[in-house]
């Protein structure tokens, strides 16, 4: 009786599979209510297999697993389980109290690790009397790279971005940060993927990895060109099926949960959407390549037929399936969410902040984001190069082919902003400086913001504009005629974040009426 139940209700969710998927898939949205039904189903899985200690073995019969606990327990988190309750205690010790009880290998991952399911349940970095956080931070060296060399760590990639996401996950600022970010873009290899180690061939898995990393260490999707060069890698990867392959030798062209999980949470923290056309082949993608591995009793296969690691899979896949990009337990500035007076987005913005819903507008397009503190920093001063991507990331001209020749000899082609700024000069915002330089690190005037917004509107109202006193007169005053100048505005000033964010929605709005 108890396996033709099980026939039937693998029966019908085969079916809701398929319907769903005619539905929420062909309209490139990702299938919600697919994936928690397909997580709950995860979660009775490790609900039966969980030992009376708390913790998870690799298989059913086998001793808990430190590593594998771990996992899981970031895994429930992200599911919106508490891992610290009594839900997740079949005989009194829960996952978290199962890790404090025993001792953990001391490689950096393993430190990397434990401090991510700590804090992913609320719990203090300390593990033993020693601060997981301070332990990670005491590894760095000069160059920037977290890594024990004494362990033999020297040019470990994927240790140095674990240590990464697990300070950014306990709420540490990175130290030496961009020199982090310098370390780890120089490890970067020439087809825009990243290995586990230097000097090795690329692979998805790691590659998604470092796409959260560059994230968290202040990258900006649509402007990183790391960031772009890792999505075209990761492209490459994707097979017929929908998902994704390791992108080395060792697995060949076969998709697996691994890499469809790594991968997925990469292109969410990068704002892609994984179920639309340009990440689906034939109508798949790695969302319903995933829910095609998930077994009967609620486990992932590794790949179709093959069951390997099904806890491990398992927990990958719970992460990927709830869009929880690492680290898990911090909001994603670029995740659109509802937002009310009493709770906003970023720590430091007030729904009361008179830029509140200019700079709300933006980020949900997408064209700003905020810190990886969870801070917006409205007062902070922009730079040419930051206001050139706001302008272009504003107005939808990403993908705007450069026609003319801009060499500027302080933008070399490797600048973050390189192609923003091109595009900018090219559509005729900017000019540069007298001496042929464009200064990308300058901080934006009120005078060049004003100028810059009106070269950017259409030719009849950039006809309107009069001579005056001044080389920006002209154009403070037909920004001013246009609305398009924040309050107290003063041409000489910096413009700050909350300033430029005011005038380029304004120039959104304006643009989107004509």
């Amino acid at each position: 009786m108890k396996n033709t139940l099980k026939h039937i209700c693998l029966i019908m969710s085969l079916l809701l599979i398929v319907t769903y998927n005619s539905v929420a898939f062909a309209n490139n949205s990702f299938p919600e209510q697919q994936a928690a039904q397909s997580i709950n189903k995860a979660l009775t899985y490790l609900h039966n297999i969980q030992n009376n200690d708390g913790g998870f073995p690799s298989k059913a019969g086998r001793s808990s697993s430190n590593a594998l606990t771990s996992w899981v327990i970031l895994a429930l988190q992200a599911a919106g389980e508490d891992a610290a309750s009594n839900n997740w205690a079949p005989a009194g010790a829960t996952p978290v109290s199962f890790l404090r009880s025993n001792n953990f290998s001391q490689e950096t991952t393993d430190y990397a690790r434990l401090l991510m399911a700590l804090t992913a349940t609320g719990q203090e970095p300390v593990y033993q009397n020693i601060n997981l956080a301070e332990k990670i931070i005491s590894f760095q060296q000069s160059s920037g790279q977290f890594a024990q060399l004494d362990k033999g760590e020297k040019g470990y990639i994927n240790s140095h971005m674990w240590s990464i996401l697990a300070l950014a996950s306990a709420g540490y600022e990175i130290p030496n940060q961009e020199k982090a970010k310098q370390w780890l873009l120089s490890h970067q290899n020439k087809d825009g993927g990243f290995g586990w180690i230097e000097g090795t061939a690329s692979d998805s898995d790691d590659t998604g990895i470092a796409i959260q990393t560059l994230v968290v260490l202040g990258e900006v999707p649509e402007s990183s060109l790391a960031i772009k060069n890792a999505l075209k890698y990761l492209k490459n990867c994707q097979v017929e099926d929908g998902g994704f392959n390791c992108g080395d030798d060792w697995m060949g062209s076969k998709s697996n949960a691994a890499s469809d999980s790594w991968v997925l949470q990469g292109l969410i923290a990068a704002g892609e959407n994984p179920v639309g056309e340009k990440w689906s082949i034939n109508g798949k993608n790695s969302v319903s390549h995933l829910l095609n591995l998930q077994n009967s009793d609620g486990s992932f296969n590794f790949i179709s037929d093959v069951c390997s690691s099904p806890v491990t899979m398992t927990a990958y896949t719970i992460m990927a399936l709830a869009q929880k990009p690492f680290p898990i337990n911090i909001v994603n500035n670029r995740e659109k969410k509802p937002v009310t007076s009493s709770q906003t987005m970023f720590a430091d913005l007030s729904a009361n902040n008179w830029a509140y819903t200019s700079i709300m507008n933006l980020v949900e397009a997408r064209v700003l984001s905020g810190y990886t503190d969870g801070t917006f920093k409205p007062d902070n001063n922009v730079s040419r190069a930051e206001f050139a991507t706001y302008i272009i990331c504003g107005l939808g001209q990403q993908e705007v082919n450069i026609s003319g020749v801009h060499n500027f000899p302080d933008v070399l082609q490797e600048h973050w902003a390189y192609r923003f700024i091109l595009i900018s000069a090219d559509q005729g915002y900017v000019t540069g400086m007298p001496d042929g330089s464009f200064n990308p690190n300058g901080k934006i005037s009120g005078a060049e913001l004003a100028t810059m917004l009106v070269k950017a509107l259409p030719a009849e109202k950039k006809a309107q504009m009069t001579a005056g006193s001044a080389w920006y007169s002209g154009y403070v005053k037909l920004a001013e005629e246009n609305g398009l100048l924040y309050p107290n505005f003063q041409p000489q000033l910096n413009a700050s974040r909350a300033q430029c964010a005011y005038s380029v929605n304004q120039l959104r709005n304006l643009m989107s009426q004509n």
